[in-house]
């Protein structure tokens, strides 16, 4: 395939693509080359004349040759903006973040200048005591769009006011529907439900079409069935757990809603299929072939049914996340970079500068979608560009208005069909204490909710709950 946009571009990335390979032989030390000026701590942009040597972890590695080749292009662009800046980026191969591996390196003091973790790994990280407090050097002139940055983003970003990490990915549940089907059963697909009665009446009417056409889909098994039953809690207000995180707090009047509509939609309206849908990958084929109207998902569930399951791309909407009275709060989460402790000045200006070009600057690095048009031209598979995610900023922002306006030129599907979605940001809340462990516990009263007609909800919870305290107890 074609990456680079002209021969002197291909020079530059054959360049860049050298300093990628050796990376991983090079020291991961973020302290810097002697010659290198330490620079000023402020709320200035980095000295484009300045000499520093950075290092970065999470660069794509050899399993995934076009990310590599798309990176090694922005570290060529980079440097021609900052021609004295060395960025020894560390690939990965497989799965970025570890979670024995970032434990060992928190440990071990030994991460890269700038290091990822997860939204959920904040704890730890700042126990590390390796994090640096770099909210002197961001402002809107070295991070542009900070001030537009979504209050959950931010709340991730941030501890006690003090800024610690900058955000490279994002997400946030919503609910992803067929427009066509909402057509046929007499439905506005322009604007979708925003709360769960308006779900479950609109469940009802798709359901009534026929042809094995569900309303609605949901999860039961896997491990998956407690995590959309954490997300539907989430978007009534409820709580997974305590305050200090030692108790179980889904036993609640809404973690009891949540099942109950389950199950009347499951008995009562008919509008989900009798078939469990235990495992995450199993939920998507009835998607993409017309027979389900809604289900909650992030964004790259569209992006999946396109470019995997080869769906008709025109025909998924997304809205918020539904509520009790409105769009909801929504599970969320989503990827930073933290900033080492110990660095110069310039070095942490320029960890700053490289992860503002590479991921949150329009028409650059993850938001190049002219490049993106260029892949797909020649690619043999479906390729979706336009799926609203990762959106730092708020809907009105110069940053999303930017990003609009490229999409509007190299996207390939129908950007009015995530307005929903885009122009109602939720609040999102972040997956609780022994996720997995709690998601596996309630995948039980998932299944009851949506399986047995005549199950005990309330008695289900309930021992959700015990066992849940016996798992949190030992936090």
């Amino acid at each position: 395939m074609k990456l680079n946009r002209s021969s002197r571009m291909a020079a530059l990335a054959l360049a860049a693509g050298v300093l990628l390979s050796t990376a991983a032989c090079s020291s991961d030390s973020s302290t810097g080359s002697g010659d290198a000026a330490a620079g000023v701590a402020d709320g200035k942009p980095l000295d484009p004349n300045a000499t520093v040597t950075i290092s970065i972890d999470c660069a794509p590695g050899a399993d995934q040759a076009a990310g590599k080749a798309n990176y090694a292009d922005d570290l060529a662009l980079f440097k021609t903006k900052y021609p004295n800046v060395t960025i020894n980026a560390k690939p990965y191969v497989g799965q970025c973040e570890v979670p024995a591996q970032q434990t060992a390196q928190y440990k071990a003091h030994d991460e890269t200048g700038a290091f990822h973790a997860y939204f959920t790994d904040r704890d730890a990280t700042l126990n590390s005591g390796d994090a640096q407090d770099i909210t002197k050097y961001v402002n809107d002139e070295t991070l542009p769009g900070f001030s537009s940055m979504l209050p959950s983003v931010k709340e991730n970003m941030t501890v006690d006011g003090k800024v610690y990490a900058l955000p490279i990915n994002y997400y946030t549940t919503g609910l992803i529907y067929n427009r066509d089907l909402f057509k046929q059963a007499g439905l506005d697909p322009d604007k979708p439900p925003t709360t769960w009665d308006e779900v479950q009446a609109a469940a009802k009417k798709i359901a009534a079409l026929g042809n094995g056409v569900s309303g609605y889909e949901d999860y039961s098994g896997g491990n998956t069935g407690g995590w959309h039953f954490t997300s539907e809690l989430y978007s009534l207000g409820g709580k997974m757990v305590s305050e200090d995180g030692k108790k179980a707090a889904f036993n609640s009047a809404e973690g009891k809603q949540v099942l109950k509509r389950l199950h009347d939609m499951r008995f009562t309206d008919q509008s989900i299929s009798a078939t469990p849908v235990t495992q995450w990958a199993d939920a998507f084929p009835p998607l993409a072939t017309g027979k389900v109207g809604m289900f909650l998902g992030a964004p790259d569930v569209v992006k999946h049914l396109i470019e995997v399951l080869g769906a008709d791309a025109k025909a998924y909407g997304i809205g918020p996340m539904p509520g009790a009275t409105g769009p909801g709060n929504s599970l969320g989460g989503g990827d930073l970079y933290y900033i080492k402790k110990g660095q110069t000045p310039n070095q942490i200006k320029a960890e700053i500068a490289w992860i503002n070009f590479q991921y949150q600057t329009p028409d650059a690095g993850q938001f190049n979608f002219a490049r993106s048009k260029t892949l797909a031209g020649s690619s043999k598979d479906p390729v979706a560009i336009a799926v609203p995610q990762p959106y730092f900023w708020s809907a009105e922002s110069p940053q999303i208005k930017a990003i609009t306006e490229s999409l509007k030129t190299n996207g390939n599907l129908p950007l009015s069909n995530y307005d929903p979605y885009v122009k109602n940001p939720t609040k999102s809340i972040t997956e609780p204490p022994a996720a997995q462990q709690l998601y596996k516990i309630l995948d039980t009263a998932m299944s009851a909710a949506l399986t047995d007609p005549n199950a005990n909800l309330d008695s289900v919870l309930a021992t959700a709950e015990t066992q849940a305290n016996q798992i949190l107890a030992n936090q």
